[in-house]
């Protein structure tokens, strides 16, 4: 290769329809600019709520805006709109509503202010489509788990521990399945491990479509899966466990003409029947999880 061409730069490719990259971007210019509500920091981050009317922040499972964190009251504030303004106003909360590190009792909002419900910050935003878009490809590599398409660990966390408010502030029930894939380390050790990680996404595409309105679920580790599983007691969360088993088992797990063969094993428990908190129902679960693991795999135990 001669000098000339080693330095010669890259070459651009050309689009094909300049036209509707430009009309698209004028369009989006003079589109309506619609206000959102972004988290950028705290537990939800990423997180976002467009603004249709007046919402409540707070940690009320009823909220509009529902936040986990301890520092936000249980009514912390509320967004409202009057005429073509937006307010923020604060309900009497512990820790105060600020808004660019000032502290308000009610303030009009402008573009770009950041808005703190005690530790969490949220951004008030007015975004035309493209901006929108741009938000939600952000939210989702902030919250999804790009192999299995099911929620990353700290969004899980978030959407059960609002999960387990709703279950303490109605006496109700939450169900919480620790699931860890049988025979990954065999295939990836025969075929290697691009099969494996074929095996691990596949799976918890299917582990998504079962709990998907019903709940949500998580990949926490290399091939281990979790899904909180809000009003259900301890024996219902089991029969959704044997249903993911039968899923799992039935599902023809294929990757260059080559049949994989996993299993899966899971175990169940609820709040309140198995523990009363996040940490202490993950530990009864990942022991009937273990149990499962002793008893053969490839089942579900309480």
């Amino acid at each position: 290769m001669g000098t000339s061409d080693k330095h010669a730069p890259l070459k651009t490719v050309p689009l094909e329809d300049k036209t509707s990259i430009g009309a698209r971007l004028a369009e989006s210019l003079k589109a309506t600019r619609r206000p959102v509500l972004v988290i950028m920091f705290g537990k939800q981050m990423g997180q976002s709520q467009k603004l249709e009317g007046t919402v409540t922040v707070g940690r009320d499972p009823g909220a509009e805006v529902a936040l986990t964190d301890p520092s936000v009251s249980w009514h912390h504030a509320r967004i409202e709109p009057r005429g073509d303004e937006w307010v923020v106003v604060d309900l009497g909360s512990t820790n105060g509503t600020f808004v660019n590190a000032t502290k308000v009792t009610e303030r009009v909002l402008v573009p770009t202010d950041r808005i703190a419900f005690g530790s969490v910050v949220a951004r008030y935003e007015l975004q035309d489509a493209l901006t929108q878009a741009y938000d939600d490809g952000v939210a989702r590599m902030l919250n999804i788990d790009e192999l299995s398409g099911l929620y990353v660990g700290r969004r899980f966390d978030a959407e059960m521990e609002a999960m387990l408010l709703a279950a303490r502030a109605s006496g109700g029930k939450a169900g919480l399945l620790v699931m860890d894939l049988d025979g990954i380390k065999a295939i990836n050790d025969t075929h290697g491990h691009l099969f494996g990680a074929y095996v691990i996404g596949e799976a918890g595409h299917v582990i998504g479509k079962l709990v998907e309105g019903r709940g949500v679920a998580t990949r926490f580790g290399g091939d281990e899966f979790c899904a909180a599983l809000p009003g259900l007691g301890v024996a219902e969360t089991a029969a959704v466990g044997g249903e993911i088993l039968a899923a799992i088992g039935s599902n023809r797990f294929e990757k260059d003409g080559v049949l994989l063969h996993p299993g899966i094993s899971i175990g169940a428990a609820a709040f309140p029947e198995s523990a009363k908190d996040s940490a202490s129902l993950f530990q009864r679960a990942d022991e009937a999880l273990y149990r499962a693991k002793r008893g053969g795999k490839n089942r579900v135990c309480l």
